[in-house]
């Protein structure tokens, strides 16, 4: 089941594309972005120290923040994309 939700989070969210989503943080505040995956704007050639698809986790560019934001599929609340939103909480 995680495996598929990941998988259809990000054919919703490939090429670019401008989505918001809502998803609950650690300390549990709920938090709502507009944001896109695969920016590659101030990359340091590092690269990350692990893999973000087997930790479910989505990298994203917050677009008001101007920075890279993790968000863990598990705690995602709910994304808009293109004017239609998929609720996460209903499954």
């Amino acid at each position: 089941m995680k495996e598929l939700l990941y998988k259809t989070i990000a054919e919703l969210t490939k090429s670019g594309k401008l989505f918001s989503a809502s998803f609950t943080k650690a300390n549990g505040e709920e938090r709502t972005m507009v944001c896109r995956v695969g920016v590659q704007k101030d990359l340091k050639g590092k690269g990350l120290s692990y893999d973000p698809r087997k930790a479910r986790n989505l990298i994203v560019w917050d677009m008001n923040a101007n920075g890279y934001r993790t968000i863990k599929t598990d705690r995602l609340n709910w994304i808009q994309v293109e004017g239609s939103k998929y609720n996460f909480n209903e499954l």
